[in-house]
């Protein structure tokens, strides 16, 4: 997604100039070294898709431009992730090379030799995937060493029957979604006749929701939460309220998105709602898309980690603050991070009475968009 297609409340014009403001000098040179740990795979034309090596123009360590954990902890806002994203190249090409391969197989940044077409082009991608600025086609890469491989995707890359899925399940643990959606992307997982690159975002969504199962088939074994867990966390101009409520395994997800917030142009406010019942879904998640299976890994690992399982309404409420579209990621370590501590609530209307305050005029709309909301008060009549 071009940042000429956000919906701010800005004209093109002055998201173009604010994303500008915080962006490095222009990259002004077709060869350099630099280290790499990343690919990045597009979806336009697919099956015809480029993939791309992500690396600073330089040798400086590419870590912290590619760490949505470190950029949460640090509490980096807008204006500073995109100083750093926008200081790298997207290096792309038609072809599928092994050393790009190994690059996101790769357990540290690997030194890389860049040559390209032409001087790389500014302002690309945004939208679910981390957004990446400067774009040009790759004339040739060379690996300037051996690249010190992280061994369990490696076990799973020499594994030709070893199903996607299954890899997907069998790693998280170990290597933590992040590598492992590159790792997916690059097509390193998969029986062997199956194997192919995936765009960038999809490999986001589809990491997102194997974990997710993985866990939720071990949450529904638990005991049920005997209390109503009121969590709240935000992080540049995203707003979660989070709520685990008695009974067995349901999630859902509401997004409300203000006037002059990422996504959204119009005068008016929008939701936005994606459900599952303890059985899940079969379907995709299309109104709240990769946010929904985001944020549902968040919830689904504390849940895990506190061995019980209860049903999950999360409300997102997009704000102006969040201007440019950072990725999905921004969801994930939002909600990862909301449940250090938490509020019991005593009574089920305690819940409405919180959303009925927070949103205000948007209230009535949330409680009518809610599957939620409305069948729970009656399974929560004796709580």
């Amino acid at each position: 997604m071009g940042y000429g297609k956000l919906a701010k409340g800005l004209t093109e014009a002055e998201a173009r100039k604010k994303i500008e403001s915080v962006m490095p000098t222009r990259i002004n040179k077709k060869e350099f070294q630099a280290y790499s740990e990343s690919v990045f795979i597009g979806s336009y034309n697919y099956p015809n898709v480029k993939m791309g090596v992500v690396s600073p123009s330089n040798p400086s360590d590419p870590s912290m431009m590619d760490s949505p954990e470190a950029w949460y902890s640090k509490g980096f806002g807008i204006e500073k992730i995109a100083s750093l994203r926008t200081s790298l190249v997207n290096s792309n090409s038609s072809h599928v090379m092994s050393e790009k391969q190994e690059i996101a197989m790769a357990r540290k940044p690997v030194n890389i030799e860049i040559e390209l077409e032409k001087t790389p082009s500014k302002l690309g991608m945004g939208g679910r995937a981390k957004p990446v600025s400067n774009s040009a086609n790759l004339k040739n890469l060379l690996l300037g060493e051996n690249p010190s491989v992280n061994k369990k995707i490696e076990k799973a890359y020499y594994d030709t029957d070893l199903k996607a899925e299954t890899a997907v399940t069998e790693l998280v643990d170990k290597t933590g979604v992040y590598k492992l959606q590159n790792a997916f992307s690059a097509g390193l997982l998969g029986e062997e006749e199956n194997r192919k690159i995936v765009p960038t975002r999809w490999s986001i969504t589809a990491v997102d929701d194997q974990a997710s199962k993985k866990l939720s088939r071990q949450v529904k074994m638990n005991q049920e939460l005997g209390e109503i867990r009121y969590f709240r966390n935000s992080y540049v101009g995203n707003r979660f309220h989070v709520f685990l409520i008695p009974g067995k395994w349901e999630y859902e997800l509401l997004e409300l998105k203000r006037p002059r917030s990422t996504w959204n142009a119009t005068k008016r406010s929008f939701i936005m709602q994606n459900y599952e019942d303890f059985n899940g879904r079969t379907t995709y998640a299309e109104e709240t898309a990769g946010a929904y299976y985001a944020a549902r890994l968040g919830a689904l690992e504390y849940l895990d980690s506190i061995n019980r399982q209860s049903k999950v309404l999360i409300v997102r409420d997009v704000r102006p603050e969040y201007w440019a579209p950072l990725g999905v990621w921004v969801i994930r370590e939002t909600v990862r991070n909301s449940f250090d501590n938490y509020k019991v609530l005593e009574k089920f209307s305690e819940i409405k009475n919180i959303l009925s305050q927070e949103m205000r005029f948007h209230y009535l709309q949330i409680l009518d968009k809610s599957k939620m909301l409305s069948s729970t008060q009656t399974n929560l009549a004796e709580f």
